[in-house]
């Protein structure tokens, strides 16, 4: 029992402070344990049972009790179960024995859970004197990430940003592999508690690179989903839905639940402001799925809370206040303050659509109350705008413009909001909705005579769009399944293509090494060991690059670059450097990462050397160029050699060898058209100088840049 009670829990547990120096002990026990991570696991109940038939246990030491307990702990914080995590702390405490940093920590926790964020900061700094006394740089690091917290709930942002920046400085210092990361995790928060989405942001792609380098997938997952989050706030809709797919390409590797749900709440929050219910309503199905009823969690909760947001947008009031008032026991019995003031706010809103004015007032003005300590809250200010309206409907102006004021001071105050452009159009909107209360007596009139009319045109109106909404229906049909056929079609056609180019690919490989094994057989024979070896040396060194990227499609152009460098070095060294050569890119090029097929120029440069003969001419050169013309990339390969004309007439059997080679490329390029519908073409010809003719050989490909592709919904 004892063992499976401790493989459940420490398989979801990402420890929020270092266990190494918390718990002191057990690390050998869990090596003795395969791990299995099933974030499936909605038996929350019987998870907490044999926690408590463990501690009861005469077998479990005292030892064992205060890192079960602690680790019990931290798993319900990490999933969002802070009613559960309030019970069983208050419950068991004493089971965290005498280890001071760990009670210390602990009881810091419960204070912020408990929002008594004065109390949370003396016992912050009583943590941090304890950790400076007994602790090392990890545990110095945890405590003034706790006191940065602290003052973040205190609204202190100067403080909050310092003992986060001393944090930092104590992670770094620290042998900790998660210390730095979860150092960049809180910086995030009190960056974004205090508007400062820009610091956020950046902070989160730092805590991105942390979590790939220590293969952490779910702080991974989190700062993607999270820098999505930011992206929405600033209405850059676009690039937060790429995020939130990546994010959820990362959940899915490792079945991240809580994750899913939150990823689907942005999508559909995304949706929502874009005025789209039915794509809101896909993305809050597949949320919903994965919530299980004995599952409690915060993220859970405050999922339902963007659910009842669509269903007041899609006038199901009476679904989304059944939801509301769940919501509003869940979070109080979580102690969130934060999703009961939001919780208010949508009922509100709610009332406000069924034009229940009293109601609605009472609902936004505890919404305002609970809110107030979040500066920054988008709740808080959208309180300050529909108040404004209520309150002009109830014809109270004078609230109504103190709360349009407050709203646009607010406004003020927040950079993603403070276009004065934005300003205007707001106070011009309330401005023209008061005059239309003054004249609205007058208007009724004129109304109450046109009603009958307007009934009737809709009827007909209604008739009509029945209509065609049935022929669209049925063409949208046809188009689709024509659509659907042409790509299945289209995908064939592709999957054929593809392995036409994996099978040339492979053919180029025996052409190149065959070559090249000439190479070394003519070196052995001169019977110049030293030269053999070093020959050999640079060869090896090029063969394994040119065998790691050729299976591959595509290659960046600073790859195909360092092959040719590679072998044109290796073959400068065979023929004891009698010829000279030059590569040449814009920087340009390199930057933006252009792709291209691999070995699509070698053989060329092969040719001019074999058959130009650069190695017994004078001043034997080749150049290679690359460049961006008529947004294609252009490719030249030049040589001085004896030209086309004399190295056929002088060597004959080189005829079928040189075109193998130059058939493949072809068929190559006859591929990379068929399926990117491009013009990329090659052209061969003779350069005209006093001596040689030399050869020109000129490459148009389509421009492909390395980019990242996320699956579409």
């Amino acid at each position: 029992m004892l063992i499976l009670i401790f493989v459940l829990i420490f398989s979801y547990l990402p420890c929020a402070i270092s266990q190494k120096k918390l718990l002191n002990s057990g690390e050998d026990i869990f090596k003795e344990f395969t791990i299995k991570s099933d974030s499936s696991i909605s038996t929350n109940e019987e998870l907490y049972q044999r926690f408590l038939e463990t501690l009861a246990s005469k077998q479990t030491s005292k030892k064992e009790k205060g890192e079960l307990t602690s680790r019990i702990l931290d798993f319900y914080i990490s999933n969002g179960n802070y009613r559960r995590f309030h019970e069983v702390y208050t419950k068991h405490k004493k089971n965290l024995g005498d280890n001071s940093i760990l009670v210390h920590f602990w009881n810091t926790i419960f204070l912020e859970r408990s929002e008594a964020f004065p109390a949370m900061m003396a016992k912050s700094k009583k943590l941090l004197r304890t950790s400076e006394e007994v602790g090392d740089n990890e545990d110095v690091s945890n405590a003034y990430r706790l006191l940065s917290r602290a003052k973040m709930h205190l609204n202190e942002k100067d403080s909050a940003l310092f003992y986060s920046n001393l944090a930092l400085n104590f992670a770094k210092r620290s042998n900790s592999l998660t210390a730095v990361a979860e150092t960049f995790k809180d910086l995030s928060e009190v960056y974004i508690h205090f508007n400062m989405i820009g610091q956020s942001t950046s902070t989160l792609l730092k805590l991105t690179k942390e979590a790939e380098r220590i293969k952490d997938d779910r702080l991974y997952c989190w700062s993607t989903m999270k820098i999505a989050e930011r992206s929405t706030q600033v209405k850059s809709y676009n690039e937060a839905r790429t995020y939130y797919r990546k994010a959820l390409n990362i959940s899915n590797k490792t079945e991240m639940n809580l994750f899913k749900i939150q990823i689907y709440q942005g999508l559909a929050q995304i949706a929502l402001s874009l005025n789209d219910l039915n794509k809101a309503q896909d993305h809050l199905n597949k949320g919903s799925n994965l919530i299980n009823g004995e599952y409690e969690s915060i993220f859970a909760i405050d999922f339902k809370l963007t659910q009842a947001n669509f269903l007041i947008e899609d006038n199901k009031f009476e679904e989304a206040i059944q939801i509301l008032q769940l919501n509003l026991k869940q979070f109080e019995s979580h102690h969130f303050s934060k999703g009961i003031g939001n919780t208010y706010h949508l009922l509100g809103k709610l009332h406000l659509y069924k034009k229940d004015w009293r109601k609605a007032e009472t609902a936004f003005s505890r919404s305002k109350e609970t809110l107030e300590k979040y500066p920054f809250s988008d709740y808080r200010m959208g309180n300050y705008k529909y108040l404004s309206k209520v309150f002009a409907q109830q014809k109270k102006y004078g609230k109504a413009y103190e709360n349009l004021n407050d709203y646009q001071i607010n406004i003020e105050n927040n950079s993603s909001l403070s276009s004065i452009k934005a300003i205007n159009e707001l106070t011009q909107m309330y401005s023209r909705e008061l005059r239309e209360y003054r004249i609205k007596e007058q208007e009724q009139v004129i109304k109450d005579q046109n009603k009958e009319k307007e009934l009737l045109a809709l009827k007909g109106e209604k008739q009509m769009s029945t209509i065609v909404l049935i022929i669209i229906v049925l063409i949208s049909t046809i188009v689709i399944v024509l659509f659907y056929l042409r790509q299945v079609k289209i995908k064939q056609t592709n999957k054929e293509v593809e392995m036409s180019q994996t099978l040339l690919r492979t053919q180029m490989n025996p052409h190149f090494i065959f070559n090249a094994m000439s190479v070394i057989q003519s070196s052995l024979y001169e019977n110049n060991p030293a030269k053999s070896s070093k020959f050999l040396v640079s060869f090896s060194r090029l063969i394994r690059l040119i065998l790691e990227n050729s299976p591959k499609e595509f290659i960046t152009l600073e790859t195909e670059i360092e092959i040719l460098e590679k072998y044109l070095k290796t073959q400068k060294l065979r023929f004891e450097n009698r010829f000279n050569y030059q590569i040449n890119a814009p920087e340009e090029l390199i930057f933006k990462k252009v792709l291209i097929p691999p070995m699509i120029t070698q053989p060329f440069v092969e040719n001019s050397i074999e058959h130009g003969q650069l190695n017994i001419i004078e001043d034997g050169n080749i150049s290679i160029d690359f460049k961006e013309i008529d947004n294609m990339l252009f490719v030249e390969v030049k040589d001085n050699g004896i030209g086309r004309d004399q190295s056929g007439k002088t060597k004959k059997s080189i005829k079928n060898h040189k075109s193998m080679a130059i058939d493949i490329t072809n068929r190559r390029i006859d591929i990379i058209n068929k399926k990117y519908k491009s013009k990329a073409s090659i052209d061969i010809s003779n350069l005209t100088q006093e001596k040689y003719s030399g050869t020109r050989v000129q490459i148009f490909l389509p421009l492909l840049t390395e980019n990242i592709n996320f699956d579409s919904e």
